[in-house]
């Protein structure tokens, strides 16, 4: 952070606008006599791209639409949600940029179909979801919507993670600069999360070489503990501080560590599927090959760049 950037504290009162009251967005009913060919015309005409979603998910889920679509619910919908978000970060992973676009895509409809869904259920609106996004980022981001000034990335993650405690903040109950995980979230991403987080309020090494040592330090604890047999409950705790000093060195280098194992195990599949279709040319299985003959065919791999 800058010298001499300062962050306001947590009970600071940002100049933001009063929250808008929550309307439904209002949009024109589809008519199940309008031809098929004007309609999906109508949709690709409208200006702005989230409300053709929303113009799409409408037609789909009004008069003339699709049985499916109008069966669909929030609670429904969250399977295919979680199937659309992993299936876009594969293909950041992947560094697939057609498969990223048409993935984004899916996404964006999937939360514009789940917004009407939601409305329809009456879990909320789109006005109101939108204003409480809107309202909660302008209200976050003091620096640019009350008292303009450059506080460096690191501060404004840090005032970030101190406005959201403060606003968390529940009775007598002491907030936390952890804050909460969702449960299904990814154990890496969850552990490159907690270690950001800490991280914003001070708690980390000055550089990556601390947090190399680190690594190194818990590698060697492993390798005792395996040494002499210890309790496999104590092998696993080892292990797991190794995993998140990993994790903790890839925040410091700044790589999401889910998306370079997510590459590193896809380069492992296609170096052993070169194996398995070189063994076969041959005549040969896995099973039936010695660890030498493998180990040739995945160097023969690597160095053809599979």
């Amino acid at each position: 952070m800058p010298e001499g950037s300062v962050v306001p504290p947590i009970d600071a009162e940002p100049s933001v606008a009063e929250p808008s009251v929550a309307e439904p967005i209002a949009a024109p009913k589809p008519s199940p006599n309008e031809p098929p060919e004007e309609r999906a015309a109508r949709i690709r005409s409208v200006a702005s791209p989230m409300e053709r979603i929303l113009t799409l998910a409408r037609v789909l889920r009004g008069p003339g639409g699709c049985p499916w679509d109008k069966d669909q619910t929030v609670e429904s919908l969250t399977p295919y949600l979680q199937e659309e978000v992993f299936e876009v970060v594969e293909r950041v992973g992947t560094r697939d940029r057609e498969g990223f676009k048409e993935e984004l895509g899916d996404l964006l409809f999937l939360v514009g179909f789940m917004v009407l869904a939601a409305e329809d259920g009456g879990w909320t609106t789109a006005e109101e979801a939108v204003n409480h996004a809107v309202d909660k980022l302008i209200r976050r981001h003091p620096h640019v919507f009350g008292d303009p000034r450059d506080i460096g990335s690191a501060g404004a993650l840090r005032q970030w993670e101190e406005l959201k405690r403060a606003e968390g903040a529940a009775g007598t109950e002491i907030p936390s600069a952890l804050g909460k995980r969702p449960a299904g979230l990814p154990a890496l991403t969850t552990a490159f999360r907690i270690s950001e987080k800490a991280g914003a309020v001070g708690f980390e090494w000055p550089d990556k070489t601390g947090a190399i040592e680190k690594l190194e330090e818990e590698v060697a604890e492993l390798r005792h503990d395996v040494e002499r047999n210890a309790p496999a409950e104590a092998i696993e705790e080892e292990l797991g501080d190794v995993l998140y000093s990993v994790v903790n060195i890839s925040r410091y280098l700044g790589v999401d560590p889910e998306r370079a194992l997510r590459a590193t195990t896809a380069k492992f599949i296609r170096r052993f599927r070169y194996i398995e279709e070189q063994l076969h040319a041959r005549g040969n299985t896995p099973e039936k090959s010695t660890l030498e003959e493998m180990d040739a065919l995945w160097n023969e791999a690597k160095a053809k760049g599979v």
